[in-house]
């Protein structure tokens, strides 16, 4: 992400130099801040994305009603199974959740 800026950036810098062209070397300049700032931006996005993720983990984990709407009945029953819940196939979707959100 934004490598040819960077790449094209530092060629256009080293040519102005070569040449003695300063508006060519500070053409370079810009491009390789911008494949920077491209850079950054997308790692930025990346640590929300991971947060993001973890905010949903830890509302489904604590929030019996998070959990129920991001998983279907079948889903739910299958954690069920895995935590030895019983009576789990009298259990509504919303039971369900409780019961797994209380024993984690």
């Amino acid at each position: 992400m934004g490598i040819e800026d960077k790449i094209s950036g530092r060629v256009k810098q080293a040519a102005g130099d070569l040449l003695g062209k300063e508006d060519l070397r500070r053409q370079g300049a810009q491009e390789e801040r911008k494949a920077d700032a491209k850079r950054e931006a997308h790692e930025a996005q990346a640590q929300a994305d991971q947060k993001a993720a973890r905010v949903r983990d830890l509302e489904q984990s604590t929030d019996p009603d998070k959990l129920a709407e991001s998983k279907t009945r079948e889903e739910l029953l299958d954690e069920a199974d895995r935590l030895g819940i019983a009576g789990r196939s009298d259990m509504s979707k919303n039971e369900l959740a409780q019961e797994i959100t209380a024993r984690r």
